[in-house]
């Protein structure tokens, strides 16, 4: 049952890419892995954005009697077995890398084909809250020139229970973007900042639990330098807000960004077991943006 479940996962999820056609890929499983699909029962999947309000909810302390005998979700079957590594091409980085729970809640981290961009390959979190799985897509993270993106997961502990951290910088030719979305031990989403702005415009949008906090009133051109350097600032006069109260503490990261190394925005300062993954693009002058590294 399982070794069907992870074919058809892998069909779903290559069909979207442009390194092999659909078709290819079903023509060369069923020359040596013949597929029955009598008995197949897929999970409902939902997909979501990244910064949807549909979960931004509390969840009440009456649901910690919640039946533990719930039978825990098989995210190989569904997304495939995926690897960590450096410096590894699309093909070889499809599938799930994580597996575990943050407080009550079972979450998956996959990587697969971008929902957002056709042709870029994303990061994916996984989780049931009663009513199917629900996929929220933080990415791309490879599949186009000249992109720079890291993710991070991070646990994290709060009084009310453990919580999940997730947190983006992208650098994509002209526009920059940074995000930082905090989930309760529910996986209900309980916060989140946003940070935009591009080389037309290099006067920093802000955005927070689907409010516009900071809205440019007027517009200044630059170059990607420039549009990286004004988010940064902007960074650091929000994100203490969202983060000091976990005592969680962010540091600068780089990147290549035309050709040559820079800060491109924060990252949580977490390296122990808190940190479960950290994805993000290869730094190769040769080949900026199509190559991933995954590391637990």
């Amino acid at each position: 049952m399982k070794k069907v479940l992870l074919i058809l996962g892998l069909i779903v999820s290559l069909s979207a890419c442009d390194f092999q056609s659909r078709e290819d890929f079903e023509k060369e499983l069923s020359a040596n892995k013949p597929i029955e699909s009598s008995d197949i029962k897929m999970p409902t999947v939902k997909y979501i954005s990244a910064d949807s309000n549909q979960s931004l909810e509390v969840k009440s302390n009456s649901s910690d009697d919640k039946d533990n005998s719930k039978e825990r979700l098989d995210f190989v079957s569904i997304y495939g077995k995926g690897r960590t590594g450096k410096n590894m091409n699309l093909n070889d980085c499809l599938g799930n890398i994580i597996d575990t729970n943050i407080g009550e809640s079972q979450i998956g981290i996959s990587i697969k084909p971008s929902i957002q961009e056709s042709g870029g390959i994303s990061s994916i979190l996984s989780y049931d809250k009663g009513d199917g799985i629900t996929e929220r897509e933080y990415g791309p993270v490879a599949g186009f020139n000249n992109l720079t993106t890291m993710v991070s997961y991070d646990k994290i502990e709060s009084e009310s229970g453990s919580m999940l951290l997730v947190s983006q910088v992208t650098v994509d030719n002209t526009e920059t973007y940074s995000a930082y979305y905090l989930f309760n031990r529910y996986m209900s989403l309980m916060d989140y900042l946003v940070f935009r702005n591009s080389t037309d415009n290099i006067i920093t949008s802000v955005e927070r639990l689907g409010d516009m906090i900071e809205v440019p009133n007027y517009s200044e051109s630059g170059n990607i330098n420039e549009a990286i350097k004004h988010r940064i600032e902007t960074e650091r006069d929000y994100l203490p807000s969202l983060l000091d109260v976990y005592k969680v503490k962010s540091r600068p990261v780089t990147s290549l960004v035309e050709g040559k190394e820079a800060d491109i925005g924060y990252l949580p300062d977490i390296t122990d077991e808190s940190r479960l993954l950290l994805v993000k693009t290869t730094s190769n002058p040769d080949n900026m943006g199509m190559n991933i590294d995954i590391e637990k």
